[in-house]
């Protein structure tokens, strides 16, 4: 199953990336911001299982991002792994279709045990 990681930060990609490594999921790729995984995903929508997105990004945020997935009818889950923590941003990305929420900093354990709710 492929995971695509959607962040601006490289750092954060690497250890988003490191993480899933150790938890197992060696198809991993990455996009640094909403448009650059919009162009990748509108090649083959449902390539990927799972999204874990940044929700403020340059060029398309991950909120506007998740509503143009769903648009394309990806159905996967989308993990939102983000700064932010305005109560409005959960709820509208909640509503447009993101499955879960993790507040950066992350520990990996967490982060893998959410992964694997969402993914068999």
């Amino acid at each position: 199953m492929k995971i695509l990681i959607v962040d601006d930060s490289d750092v954060v990609r690497t250890v988003v990336r490191q993480a899933l490594t150790l938890g197992g999921y060696a198809e991993v790729s990455e996009a640094v911001d909403g448009q650059d995984a919009l162009d990748l995903v509108k090649t083959a929508p449902q390539a990927f299982g799972l999204f874990v997105l940044d929700v403020n990004m340059p060029r398309m945020d991950g909120i506007t991002l998740i509503g143009e997935l769903r648009t394309l009818g990806v159905k996967a889950p989308i993990i939102m792994l983000t700064t932010e923590t305005e109560k409005s941003k959960m709820v509208q990305a909640k509503t447009l279709g993101a499955t879960g929420w993790i507040i950066k900093p992350f520990n990996a354990e967490k982060f893998l045990e959410v992964v694997r709710m969402f993914v068999k």
